[in-house]
């Protein structure tokens, strides 16, 4: 099963049993209304940790009932983050979002050691887009969190993400290993070397119920076409589900392409913590928000 559009990835959270989201500074506008949004659709409810007084200005201003939501009055940032860390290790919330505070201090508090969220061996950010000119929805690593990953973490990014793909019901995952040719060239090109190593590991079975071709440039990846006319036997065959860039520039500059000169409608959500983490970036929309927080939900969620 491959998902079309975001529609149908709301449906899929629709069918999940309704969970609970951790704020952390949760006094930022735009996420107070992406979760009173997947409130009002009856997806989630909301933990809401920060400034009580700055909530219900917020509140006020743009007509959001605080009644709909448990709130926690603290106003100092580390310890907004703790007490949002602290409710899902209890298990009374099943997702936790980044508020206002800063990234470097809400991921201190899911990175600690002792009191923290981190379950894999690396954290990394999975990006999902609905583009008019692809035929499904596109996933993506990692575009945020892992700046020049090695072999070994590209293997865990590659976990991380095909393990939130067959949360999403994906039972072999098309996932394509992203570099700028598709041929080896391990003195050049180091990427293309990891990517065929990664693909022969799943060809062997130490990565299970998945799909994987690489190297393979961005075109071999999406476009059956490029194949033809390049005369390349892919078994991915251009129609990749999921794709793995080598390193953070190329991750950024394929999201900010895709939703800046392409508007396609973006979410992501950090991987590799005990539960999703949804993490959005300023400059994203209130739709952007919302959107994420009901991809961290659709990979988060039990079926009711």
């Amino acid at each position: 099963m491959a998902l079309k559009d975001f529609k149908q990835l709301l449906g899929l959270v629709g069918k999940r049993e309704k969970q609970r989201i951790a704020v952390a500074m949760a006094q930022d506008t735009d996420v107070l209304m992406a979760i009173d949004a997947a409130h009002s659709a009856g997806l989630a409810d909301g933990v809401l940790i920060g400034s009580k007084e700055k909530l219900q200005k917020i509140a006020d201003a743009q007509q959001i009932s605080l009644n709909n939501y448990e709130i926690i009055d603290v106003g100092d940032e580390s310890e907004t983050v703790r007490r949002a860390v602290e409710i899902v290790r209890s298990g009374d919330a099943q997702v936790i979002m980044k508020g206002l505070c800063s990234t470097a201090t809400f991921l201190k508090g899911i990175l600690n050691k002792e009191k923290g969220l981190r379950s894999a061996k690396v954290l990394s950010h999975l990006a999902i887009f609905e583009s008019a000119n692809y035929h499904k929805l596109l996933f993506m690593s990692d575009a945020a969190m892992n700046i020049a990953p090695e072999l070994n973490d590209k293997i865990a990014i590659t976990q991380n993400a095909i393990s939130a793909l067959h949360a999403l019901g994906y039972k072999t995952p098309k996932t394509a290993m992203i570099s700028a040719v598709e041929k080896v060239n391990p003195e050049l090109m180091p990427s293309t070397a990891d990517a065929a190593l990664i693909s022969k590991m799943a060809e062997r079975g130490q990565i299970k119920n998945v799909l994987i071709d690489g190297p393979l440039a961005l075109d071999n990846a999406l476009s059956p076409k490029a194949n033809e006319i390049k005369g390349l036997k892919s078994s991915l065959n251009g129609d990749a589900d999921l794709c793995i860039v080598p390193n953070i520039e190329t991750g950024n500059v394929f999201y900010k392409l895709l939703t800046i000169l392409g508007n396609a409608l973006v979410a992501g959500v950090i991987l590799g913590a005990s539960v999703p983490v949804v993490l959005t970036s300023r400059a994203d929309s209130e739709n952007a928000k919302f959107l994420s927080i009901a991809a961290a939900l659709a990979v988060s969620g039990k079926r009711r």
